[in-house]
This record gives structure tokens, sequence and C-alpha cells, in this order.
């Protein structure tokens, strides 16, 4: 697992000579999932006692429960989604190589999702321990939420990690598609060029 985030290179050619096994790839998509997860629940506890303080108790509940499972259920989306995007783009390059294959290395780009989250956790924690969240006007409970340092900061990281990530899909890549590295890099790079510019958009927004 280690090798996978040291050196994605030697760590796929040596997996593209074994069987296709989704289970570490699957308990990796639930760890994400899971620490995804830890920080909305942290996160919606401090705030909805304010935005939802005239709301029935029902209904309360019932919205929070939609939007945990919306959240659990992302990660594993974002995983098939990125996987079919990958799939696709390296198709109109030539790719060959199995769906499954390549759906099991893309999970390995998600290790450093993994730990951005658990960085996330503990800003978020700290975040709603000295941060003053009794504002009842959504947009600006927002904004004091984005400008907060904690958030800045983990926006930061994830901007950081995320290229970590670009870094494991692009070997990911090169070996259950049997593309070049050149290839590979320029397939991964459309996503994460458009997240790269959201992200430093927000951190452009959260601080002026």
């Amino acid at each position: 697992m280690l090798e996978a985030l040291v050196n994605p290179g030697a760590f796929f050619e040596k997996k593209s000579k074994e069987e296709i096994n989704l289970k570490t790839s699957y308990a990796i998509i639930i760890t994400a999932s899971v620490l995804t997860l830890l920080n909305v629940v942290i996160l919606t506890r401090e705030l909805m006692e304010n935005l939802l303080n005239f709301t029935p108790i029902v209904a309360q509940r019932s919205l929070i429960a939609m939007g945990l499972i919306v959240v659990m259920l992302s990660v594993t989306f974002g995983w098939i989604v990125i996987s079919g995007i990958f799939y696709s783009f390296s198709s109109l390059l030539d790719g060959k190589g199995n769906f499954t294959r390549m759906l099991e290395f893309v999970a390995y780009g998600f290790l450093p999702f993994i730990l951005s989250s658990a960085i996330s956790l503990v800003l978020i924690t700290s975040m709603c321990l000295f941060t003053d969240f009794s504002i009842n006007d959504p947009y600006y409970l927002e904004k004091a939420i984005m400008k907060s340092p904690y958030m800045i900061a983990s926006n930061v990281i994830s901007i950081i990690l995320a290229l970590w990530s670009a870094n494991i899909w692009v070997f990911a890549l090169v070996y259950s598609r049997n593309l070049t590295v050149k290839n590979a890099m320029i397939i991964v790079g459309i996503p994460l060029v458009m997240y790269v510019i959201y992200m430093v958009y927000l951190l452009y927004k959260s601080l002026i």
C-alpha cells in the first residue's frame, strides 16, 4: 500500500501481472467514505442547531439522514465516475485494457484523499470548537465557514493531495490501459486542472 503512494509506477507494474482483485480497492473507498461522513457529521451537528431550529424534529432528522446517505455514496459514485471518464478518454487515445482492472487501480488514487480527509477531520473539529456559528442567516454562516483559517488550511491541503492522487492515477492508467506516460498525464490533467481552478477560486473567495 505504501509503495502505491511513493512509487506508483513500480507498484502498478507488479499489480498488472496479478489477477484482478477489488478487495483492497473496496477497502480504500469504504475508508474514504467513512472519513468523509465523519467530517460532514461533525460540521452538520454544529450547524443544524442554528439553521433548522424552527424545523420540526422529524423533518430535521429526515433531512440529515438523507444528506448523510448522499455523502456516504458520494465517494463510491466519484470513484466510478472518475474511472468512467478515464476509460472514455483513454479509449480515444487507443487505450487497451479491462475496465475492472482500471477500476481496481484508480481506487489507489484515493489513498491521498484518505489522508486529506483525516487532516480535515482534525481541522473541522478545531473549527467547530473555536468558531462562533451562532448565525441564523445561511449566507453569512457560509461566509464565516469559508473565511475560517481552518477551512482555508483544509482547502490548501486538499489541492496538494489532489496532485498526489493525480500522480498515482497517471501510472494507474499507464498499466491498466497500456498508455504512454504522456497520454496518461493528458487524461488525468484535464479533470485535475478543472478541480484546481475550482479550489483556487474558493480560496480566492475566502480571502477577499
